[in-house]
């Protein structure tokens, strides 16, 4: 009774697909693939990195006149009145990209990806993502008064609110207090630190103080990773026996916003950017072509992979 139980439904189910069409039975078929782009072979610098934040306002009563949590960084040098120290990143890189499949039913390649994506303008690869505990020291919590203040060897900007006097001659000044937190290392090229707000302890002259001592960044923000405006990865249905094709290239110049303590472009070793497909969140290795550039500048790859 059992077997004739399964053969019973053995023949319900042969049925059942015999009444599919064929979309429904490539539909039951397909898998989910995605691509991302990122970028390797390049250097940025590394910071080491508090959070900045007032703890004592202008007014002497409980909470800060500013709550913004600021990002203080200092270059690690690699020694003594050495260099900054670089370290391997993944940096936001501007490309261009196009995806093609053929369909097991069909002869003849067909693009996916829209136009626009074949513009290095409308695409970024993502950003160093590398956040280090423990490598930097603390620092002490900092008070701020009329004069100049020196702590760790880092100019601070002075408050100079008076608590009371006459006319421009003040009687005294009111104290600011600042704490550094949560100590770390990151890259000129982090996303945090692309967008982080220049802080109070440099705003009195940043031409001096700047991007090397407090403020992270003096960048405007190229924007999120991303293909064409959406987010990586870029993500379609395959079928059983398609085959897709992938072309991308590296634009010719690095991406806009990135600049160093002077304001001119960031200086990156030139890249390799690298295609990753992945079929039902499986990464695939076997790849026909190439699927990662040479370091030349505008270098692209291109590689097809089948679905079976």
């Amino acid at each position: 009774m059992r077997f004739a139980a399964r053969l019973t439904g053995v023949l319900l189910l042969i049925v059942g697909l015999a009444g599919c069409d064929k979309a429904q039975i490539a539909q039951l078929a397909s898998q989910n693939a995605s691509i991302t782009i990122t970028v390797v072979g390049t250097d940025a610098e590394l910071f080491n990195v508090w959070d900045l934040n007032e703890t004592t306002n202008l007014d002497m009563t409980p909470g800060p006149d500013d709550p913004t949590v600021y990002l203080y960084c200092e270059p690690v040098p690699v020694g003594p009145l050495q260099p900054p120290r670089m370290i391997p990143v993944q940096a936001p890189w501007q490309h261009s990209v196009r995806v093609s499949v053929l369909r097991a039913d069909s002869t003849e390649f067909e693009q996916i990806s829209d136009d626009l994506y074949q513009s290095s303008t409308s695409n970024l690869t993502p950003y160093d993502n590398q956040v280090i505990f423990g490598n930097n020291v603390g620092k002490p919590n900092l008070g701020i008064m009329a004069g100049t203040c020196t702590v760790s060897g880092t100019s601070c900007q002075l408050d100079i609110h008076c608590t009371g006097g006459v006319g421009d001659v003040c009687a005294g000044f009111v104290l600011r207090t600042f704490v550094w937190s949560s100590p770390r290392q990151m890259t000129t090229v982090n996303r945090t630190v692309v967008l982080a707000t220049s802080n109070p302890l440099n705003d009195i002259n940043p031409q001096t103080y700047g991007f090397r001592n407090g403020l992270c960044s003096v960048s405007v923000d190229p924007g999120p990773s991303s293909v064409a405006g959406a987010p990586q990865p870029f993500v379609f249905e395959l079928g059983k026996g398609d085959t897709i094709k992938v072309e991308a290239r590296k634009a010719v110049a690095s991406p806009p916003g990135l600049v160093n303590e002077v304001g001119q472009p960031l200086t990156l070793i030139e890249p390799v950017i690298v295609g990753r497909l992945a079929i039902d969140g499986v990464n695939i290795t076997n790849l026909g072509g190439d699927s990662s550039s040479g370091t030349l500048v505008g270098d692209g790859f291109s590689f097809f992979y089948s679905s079976r």
